[in-house]
Formats: C-alpha cells, sequence, structure tokens
C-alpha cells in the first residue's frame, strides 16, 4: 500500500479531514456527504489558498467547522504549505473589481505573490487577482516597448502595468485606477518592484485623460483590460495615441468560436469612433489571444490592434 506521505495533496486532505471526522464522532452517513465537498481544486496565492465557493460551506459543514476548532483548516495549511485558508467568490463585474474573497482562517487576506519574476502584494479580500490570466501577463512581459509611452486604462494593482515596466523596458507608462484599494496596492507594488519612478498613477475616472496634455496624442501603446468589455476606454484610447498611431491590447468576451466576427466588430466600431473624432486612423488585426474561458462558450479573449495613419 502506498505511504500517505507519496499521495497527492488532494488524497491527503481527504485522509486526513477523515481522520478528524472520526476524532469528532460524525456518523458515516454525515461523513460521506461531508466529504463530497472537499476540493480538488484550488487556487494558491503567496502563503494562502483560496477554495471555490463550493467547497465546504453546506449546514453540515458549518456545523462540523464550528466543533472542530479551526483544525480542519490547520490541515489545509499543513497539506498545502500555508498559512491563511479563504473562500473564492465571484468577483463583481464592472471597473472596480472588487474581491469577493471570504477570509476562513488566518489573521488577514494580505499575501506577497510572485509570478515571473515580478512581486504582487495585494488584500485577497479588497482586491481581485486572476491566476487564470497568468499567460497574458507572460505575454505582455515579452513585448519589447523600451521606446514606448505606454496608458493603461484599467491598471488594478499592476497586473499588466507591472509586466510592461518590469521586463518590457517600458519608456514611461500611464496607469489609470478608480479602486482606492487597487491604488493603493499598485503604489506599493510599483516600489517592490523598483519601477515608481517609471509610472505615473491616475487617480478616479480615467476619462479625466481627456483633459490631460501630458497624455493625450503622445501615446505608443494602450492597455484595455477590462471585462466583461472595455468598450467605454475605446474612445479614450483613440484620443490618447500619438498622431502616427500605435497599438491597442482589447480586452473583451466572445462567443465561442466567433472571436473572429466579434473582432471584426470591434475594428468597425473602432473605425466609426476614429472618424467621429478626426482622427481618421486605420486598423489593423494583429493577434488574436485566447486567455481563457469566461463562463460557458464565452472566452476571454485580448485583440492586438495596430493602429496607423
Amino acid at each position: 500500500m502506498e505511504s500517505k506521505d507519496r499521495l497527492s495533496p488532494y488524497s491527503r486532505l481527504r485522509y486526513k479531514i477523515e481522520n478528524e471526522l472520526d476524532n469528532l464522532k460524525i456518523n458515516d452517513l454525515k461523513k460521506l456527504e461531508l466529504m463530497k465537498q472537499i476540493p480538488s481544486r484550488w487556487e494558491k496565492l503567496g502563503d494562502m489558498v483560496l477554495i471555490p465557493e463550493n467547497s465546504l460551506n453546506s449546514e453540515i459543514w458549518n456545523e462540523v467547522l464550528l466543533i472542530s476548532n479551526k483544525n480542519i483548516w490547520k490541515i489545509f495549511c499543513d497539506v498545502l504549505g500555508v498559512s491563511k485558508i479563504g473562500r473564492q467568490n465571484r468577483i463583481k463585474l464592472g471597473p472596480m473589481r472588487k474581491s469577493q474573497v471570504e477570509l476562513l482562517y488566518g489573521e488577514d487576506g494580505i499575501v506577497i505573490h510572485k509570478e515571473n519574476g515580478i512581486i504582487f502584494e495585494f488584500d485577497t479580500t479588497r482586491v481581485m487577482f486572476s491566476s487564470g490570466n497568468v499567460s497574458e501577463r507572460i505575454r505582455m512581459s515579452k513585448f519589447d516597448c523600451s521606446d514606448e509611452i505606454v496608458l493603461d486604462l484599467y491598471a488594478g494593482i499592476g497586473y499588466y502595468t507591472l509586466p510592461l515596466l518590469v521586463h518590457a523596458n517600458t519608456k514611461f507608462l500611464h496607469a489609470c485606477e478608480l479602486n482606492s484599494d487597487s491604488i493603493h496596492e499598485l503604489k506599493k507594488n510599483l516600489n517592490h518592484n523598483g519601477v515608481l519612478d517609471k509610472c505615473i498613477i491616475h487617480e478616479g475616472n480615467n476619462i479625466s485623460i481627456l483633459s490631460n496634455p501630458n497624455i493625450l496624442g503622445g501615446i505608443d501603446r494602450v492597455m484595455l483590460g477590462l471585462l466583461p468589455s472595455s468598450k467605454k476606454g475605446w474612445n479614450l484610447a483613440i484620443q490618447a495615441l500619438n498622431p502616427k498611431g500605435g497599438m491597442l491590447h482589447l480586452h473583451g468576451n466572445s462567443i465561442a468560436k466567433e472571436e473572429k466576427k466579434w473582432a471584426e466588430d470591434v475594428i468597425a466600431e473602432l473605425e466609426k469612433i476614429s472618424e467621429d473624432s478626426n482622427r481618421h486612423f486605420k486598423f489593423k488585426l494583429e493577434h488574436i489571444e485566447k486567455v481563457k474561458s469566461y463562463a460557458p462558450k464565452i472566452n476571454h479573449v485580448v485583440l492586438d490592434i495596430s493602429v496607423s495613419t
């Protein structure tokens, strides 16, 4: 028989939790029901694990957790090598991108998460962080932006701002953010990664850039990283680009297998906005990046669009 030390983390969780339920004198029928809610997948951020929203939250589990003296959460920490446990809930839509994480065990939700050589510090209970977007963050880090002024219209805690500054050698970046919690974390993360002097944060509604002469008409690349749609930022992006054009990285949700049609519709809308604002740009789709599934038959997609005169 295989040693329990060689079992997968999920199997070890089940083994230890089942033993704890036996110690608590839980009858077999209840125990069977309880074991069904032990998660086989989780998200690890720094020294915290986030379990899915449907895990360990039934009425029976609530009763057990009350009498277990936190032993269940201590088992999670021991097996998964963390000090904090949270439960992930659906993130609220909109530009504020508020987290809905429920802290289950630990003093607070603050983590220091390292990814691709970049340090992200944030409070998981106050701001969101999508591990599923890691491929896109890495992709952005591979661009050469050494001679570019970049505008990030939805900077958050630095999801794309930091890869562009740390690895893509962006000359200077304007980061727009509405959420005060995210702004607080973004300032720390710019400092953690030694790029504070290459970025200015524009706090509040990003529409304010339309009256900012330091931005308008001087941008080479624009990040439009908002879901489910970044449409409210399209006009801002077009107005911000320098007279010769530049690049747009436009995030949005598309029906699966209809991404090309969605891209064509987006470009048609961008062309209309450009004409209406007397910029008269030309738009060319360079690449469609499928980041991940957002919902059943809906994909999170990024369009790389070159803009020229």
